[in-house]
């Protein structure tokens, strides 16, 4: 059970239920602080009215202060406001007359209400305890209002009104019983309805947590159903659907990495292993046995060619950190993977059309940051795709710009450039586009080290075929800034 109290659900919905129920109480509050200050408010203005009434129809005489005389008669006025107490003063406090319901019983005179004498205004006080009991006969409050009256003609007196709280005090308590009523039905309503608010909103990451129950490198076809909105679930779903075609396509990419390794491995395995079991089978002669070592020692070549590439893909797609990093002259690098060609490039007759960065009189030569042996080997793989779908005669341009504060080096043959249906595959690992006759046989690393290396050294490299011909490839490496 105490599993549920750590639910995110649970949280969440106790978190709409705080902050509702906050709201809620909070104005509950100042309705009936407002409710109560109307209520009371209006009963001493009743009040207030009442007295006035009174003060029409009293007279003191000023020749016979014992005496109270009214214009009509007194002692009617209590019956015509019932459950009102009236009580006359004179100005020196002596009670001259009251109304019946009072009997022996005085209200009493406040020091503040003998001081507000001074600027004839209004006391309102409120009786409790033993003096309110003795008047109404059983615990209560009651309010008491004291006017002084100084009128030309008249003797000054006092004129005091009082009358029981309890119509007033039964209705704030009516008040406040409905609104605690109002407060515990709102809460229940919110607390089913923050549960169900919490569940609905919590809902795709249920689902999210079911589809990832049932993934597996077997089995990455599961998506999540994209909900209607633009709201941050159906962001969150779309990009978990995304993120889960890119670990599929991940796992179909590594499965296709394990075959292909797989086979280019396996093939020049075949032929050492094929060509030693028809060595042994009868004695051979030296030159059959130097064939053989020649054999051997172009499958290792190729063997080892291979392994090079792949631990260099894998370490730049991985993203480590470059193993040393050194300024390296863009042109001396260019030149030297010319250099590295040349020997590839020669039985063809295709020559090297080379236009390096102009050096300026006082400026420093195009400089980057890197790791020069892996910036050498792409150069290199760029130069030897060139050569390799070059024709016969032909010749490889290659030029290095300096557009900016970035390096730009173009690689351009001259063969039949690069068809629509495989341009943009090229940098794929192990695809090479098809070729007849070619005379140099890659394994399909090549270009896929040139975009991961360029990647690595924050560049970028792109392929397109040219206008008038061929295929021209370009990397763009950040410059050192001096």
């Amino acid at each position: 059970m105490w599993r549920h109290f750590q639910t995110l659900r649970f949280k969440l919905a106790l978190l709409y239920l705080l902050v509702f129920g906050a709201i809620l109480t909070g104005l509950c509050l100042v309705i009936l602080t407002v409710g109560e200050t109307d209520l009371r408010k209006d009963f001493d203005e009743r009040l207030r009215s009442r007295a006035e009434a009174m003060i029409e129809k009293i007279t003191l005489s000023a020749e016979d202060p014992e005496r109270t005389t009214t214009r009509r008669a007194v002692r009617a006025i209590p019956f015509r406001f019932p459950g009102y107490y009236f009580q006359l003063r004179a100005a020196d406090g002596q009670v001259v007359e009251r109304s019946r319901n009072l009997g022996t019983y005085t209200l009493p005179l406040s020091e503040a209400a003998r001081r507000a004498r001074s600027n004839n205004q209004p006391i309102m006080e409120t009786l409790r305890g033993e003096a309110a009991e003795r008047l109404i006969g059983n615990p209560g409050e009651v309010r008491l209002l004291t006017l002084y009256l100084d009128r030309p003609g008249d003797q000054a007196f006092f004129l005091q009104v009082s009358v029981n709280l309890r119509p007033v005090n039964e209705s704030v308590s009516g008040l406040r019983q409905l609104l605690m009523t109002l407060v515990s039905a709102g809460l229940l309503l919110a607390a089913a309805a923050s549960w169900l608010l919490a569940r609905r909103s919590l809902a795709p990451i249920s689902r999210v947590a079911e589809v990832a129950e049932r993934l597996g490198a077997h089995d990455l076809s599961q998506r999540l159903d994209h909900p209607s909105g633009k709201d941050e679930v159906a962001e969150m779903v779309k990009h978990v659907n995304r993120m889960l075609d890119r670990l599929e396509d991940a796992f179909e990419s590594q499965g296709r990495f394990i075959a292909n390794v797989s086979h280019e491995l396996k093939t020049p395995l075949a032929v050492l292993l094929g060509s030693a079991q028809v060595l042994l089978r009868k004695d051979r002669s030296a030159a059959e046995y130097q064939r053989f070592a020649a054999v051997v020692q172009e499958e290792v070549r190729a063997l080892s060619q291979t392994i090079d590439s792949l631990l260099t893909l894998a370490r730049a797609e991985a993203g480590l950190p470059l193993a040393g990093r050194e300024e390296l002259s863009l042109n001396e690098a260019v030149v030297d993977a010319v250099q590295r060609c040349e020997a590839q490039a020669k039985p063809r007759d295709i020559r090297f059309m080379m236009r390096l960065a102009p050096l300026v009189e006082g400026a420093a030569a195009p400089l980057v940051l890197g790791d020069g042996e892996l910036l050498r080997l792409m150069f290199t793989n760029l130069l030897r795709n060139a050569v390799r779908y070059s024709p016969a005669d032909g010749a490889v341009e290659v030029h290095v710009t300096l557009p900016g504060r970035e390096a730009q080096i173009t690689v351009r043959d001259h063969g039949p450039g690069i068809p629509e249906k495989h341009i943009g595959r090229i940098f794929d690992q192990f695809y090479s586009v098809p070729k007849e006759d070619e005379p140099f046989k890659g394994v399909g690393l090549g270009l896929t080290i040139v975009r991961s290396v360029a990647t690595l050294h924050g560049g970028t490299a792109t392929a397109a075929n040219h206008p008038e011909g061929g295929c021209e490839f370009v990397v763009r490496l950040p410059l050192i800034v001096r």
